[in-house]
């Protein structure tokens, strides 16, 4: 049997959205269209479990964050949720990018950042299989903005 110190990213992934409530984060934000009024029962049982999928294999040293579509323009994603850190981007909109995309699509994707970090995205569902969101885990030191 492995340890948990063994888990890769991706068994990290799994694990983590096992425990995600997807149905939290989609109504974590009470204005869909970007203002910051939270939900804030929903936005700490998000920010809970995020924060222990940064904690599941330490030596990883992941940032997780949660991502949300903007419901007034599709090519646009704000990041709602972050475990101990923000991504590269802050906390504004961003355009989508394709590793993003692709996991509103419902796929796992990944992307290189700076100086050797990368990003690894998966598609969050709520109770009724839709997807919801994104949960993005960052790994490399340059990668994060911390909050």
């Amino acid at each position: 049997m492995a340890s948990y110190l063994e888990l890769d990213a991706d068994s990290v992934a799994h694990i983590g959205l096992i425990f995600l409530d997807g149905d939290s984060l989609e109504d974590v934000l009470l204005d869909k269209y970007g203002h910051t009024d939270y939900d804030f029962d929903k936005f700490n049982a998000c920010k809970k479990t995020i924060m222990k999928i940064e904690r599941l294999n330490p030596s990883l040293g992941i940032t997780a964050i949660l991502w949300q579509r903007r419901p007034d323009n599709a090519s646009m994603a704000v990041p709602v949720v972050a475990g101990r850190a923000l991504p590269v981007e802050g906390y504004a909109p961003s355009p989508v990018s394709p590793a993003l995309e692709a996991a509103f699509s419902g796929r796992a994707a990944s992307a290189e950042r700076e100086a050797g970090g990368i990003s690894r995205y998966y598609p969050v569902k709520n109770s009724d299989a839709e997807i919801v969101g994104a949960l993005e885990l960052l790994s490399g030191n340059s990668c994060a903005v911390d909050v």
